[in-house]
């Protein structure tokens, strides 16, 4: 399974915490805060935290408000 998710994780487009703060136009520690609630899926790697992008999209279509 592991595998399978490194070598998919090839066509992903990772983006770093300034990337979705400046995006979704939200504080640093709004962005914590959605991190540790389980609202946005991230991955740490060291100290420095990612995001995949098609999450945070299908995230946002999710939780559209019509």
């Amino acid at each position: 399974m592991i595998d399978s998710e490194i070598k998919n994780s090839q066509s992903y487009k990772w983006l770093r915490s300034k990337n979705v703060r400046e995006m979704l136009g939200i504080s640093d520690s709004t962005l914590q805060n959605m991190r540790i609630n389980g609202t946005i899926p991230a991955y740490k790697l060291g100290t420095t935290w990612f995001y995949r992008e098609d999450e945070i999209f299908m995230i946002l279509l999710a939780n559209r408000v019509n």
